[in-house]
């Protein structure tokens, strides 16, 4: 249309070099064109918006959609499991609103178990929000059903609805889908994981190759070593580097038992007399081994230390050594029980410099008992041990050094699978109480899964230790008051 052409041309040069004339628009606008331009009461800015939108529409009026025969779209097939009940719709647009990640996977696992589904016009909305967060992807998709995977093919980012195999989405993936597949896969068949990466390994690139890697690390055993091994002939040296790390994961692999040949020189028992020969004494030796094999130097021990002040050469060269190896390997090796073995260690000078290496081997190596041993038999806490203990004592011993360690428990406690005591929650809301503007609304909105119902009651009774802080606490409070019923709304439609 030649006059939608001159308006686009008026708008770029400007009314006050070119401005429309009524005979320039179709004639069929000629009477509403001539009221608009004798109106008085307007500028001429005014009139030639008012122009615009005349032809606008006039233009739209006359637009008719494409039509092709061959073009069809097949109906969405029927569903066969039942919808939401409308009290639980309004439920999950109530965290939509409120836009918490948590309650939203809370509600999605809910409904999920449940065998239900959501409202059909809800779908694109859930769609979208699984196109940000990758992690909710896996839990949106069964609540979308057939429809939601019906719609998924008019947008590709909808694609993560579409029931595929984990053999179709190794093929086929993004590397994201790819790495999810390894994962879940390596947790429940660890053999059947790296096969499956084994088989496609030559294809991959390096960056690729690093973070499969990675994953491997979920359930590393002894039936990874044949692999692992083959991997020092790669050429990339992140991938060599990766392998070596699992290599020093696994207590069966030649590297771990080549660094258990040495402190079985290196770290060793003796007995001296004392109380003038009536009562000996047994205590530890450290002293590195004039044969020590230098192979073991290319495997990343280092020769010097890196702290001269608190580590002599030899004493780094054990502490390296010594975080490499399981803990198990001391009863062995001394005879003794964990007890009596940690006990040695702090009674003896360069032993207590060992005691940080012990902690991290018991890391390394996921020895959950001797993370038990750690925290009960030494002197210092090391909180790192934390996520190894069994729930009880985890919830035991963040109570008991919470006040020295708030910070570093919180962030701990957030990654528990289980919500918090009682005790505990009062413990990390009066702290967050005096630190409001480290613990947001936006804390309390990401871990409220972690957060009982059962403190609403216990809420009035926190109260932060500078007046100052409690107009913002106040508000707080309020916004997980609102959390808490909306935590508890899921509970009920679902299970009512």
């Amino acid at each position: 249309m030649e006059a939608w052409n001159k308006i686009i041309h008026t708008a770029m040069m400007g009314t006050d070099k070119k401005m429309i004339g009524v005979e320039e628009l179709v004639p069929t606008l000629a009477g509403a064109a001539a009221v608009i331009t004798e109106n008085t009461t307007i500028d001429k800015e005014e009139k030639f918006l008012q122009l615009a939108s005349l032809t606008y529409n006039y233009r739209q009026c006359a637009v008719l959609p494409l039509k092709k025969e061959t073009v069809g779209i097949e109906q969405a097939p029927a569903e066969e499991k039942q919808y939401c009940s409308p009290a639980a719709m309004q439920v999950l647009k109530d965290i939509l609103f409120e836009e918490s990640q948590s309650l939203l996977q809370l509600w999605l696992t809910a409904c999920a178990k449940a065998n239900r589904l959501v409202s059909p016009e809800m779908i694109p909305s859930l769609f979208a929000i699984g196109k940000q967060y990758k992690q909710l992807r896996a839990a949106i998709a069964p609540c979308t059903g057939k429809r939601g995977e019906w719609l998924c093919q008019f947008n590709p980012e909808w694609n993560f609805s579409v029931s595929q195999s984990q053999e179709e989405l190794w093929n086929t993936g993004t590397t994201d889908q790819r790495k999810a597949v390894l994962t879940e896969l390596r947790s429940v068949d660890p053999a059947a994981a790296r096969v499956l990466l084994e088989q496609t390994w030559a294809q991959e690139d390096a960056a690729t190759k690093v973070a499969f890697l990675e994953i491997l690390s979920i359930n590393v055993s002894n039936d990874d070593l044949l692999f692992l091994e083959s991997l020092q002939n790669e050429k990339s040296k992140k991938v060599k580097e990766e392998a070596l790390k699992l290599l020093k994961q696994i207590p069966g692999s030649g590297l771990v038992q080549q660094y258990m040949n040495v402190l079985q020189k290196a770290v060793t028992l003796k007995t001296e007399k004392a109380l003038l020969g009536m009562m000996s004494k047994t205590s530890l030796s450290f002293q590195v081994p004039a044969d020590i094999d230098p192979e073991i130097f290319k495997s990343g021990i280092e020769k010097l230390s890196s702290n001269s002040k608190e580590f002599s050469d030899d004493e780094f060269i054990i502490y390296q050594l010594i975080q490499f190896v399981p803990p198990t390997f001391w009863e062995q090796q001394l005879g003794k029980s964990p007890q009596q073995i940690i006990e040695l260690f702090e009674k003896d000078t360069t032993g207590k410099k060992m005691i940080t290496a012990l902690v991290l081997a018991t890391l390394q190596f996921k020895q959950h008992q001797w993370a038990v041993f750690m925290m009960q038999y030494c002197s210092t806490f090391y909180i790192d041990l934390i996520p190894m203990l069994p729930a009880q004592q985890q919830e035991y011993y963040s109570n008991r050094s919470f006040a020295d360690h708030a910070d570093a428990i919180i962030r701990y406690a957030v990654e528990f699978k289980r919500e918090w005591s009682i005790e505990m929650t009062k413990k990390i809301l009066t702290h967050a109480a005096n630190n409001p503007y480290h613990y947001t609304r936006s804390f309390f909105s990401q871990h409220i899964e972690r957060i009982p119902s059962a403190i609403e009651k216990e809420l009035g009774l926190i109260i932060p230790a500078e007046e100052y802080q409690q107009n913002s606490w106040n508000k707080t409070k309020e916004y997980l008051v609102k959390l808490l019923n909306l935590k508890n709304q899921i509970i009920t439609n679902f299970t009512a």
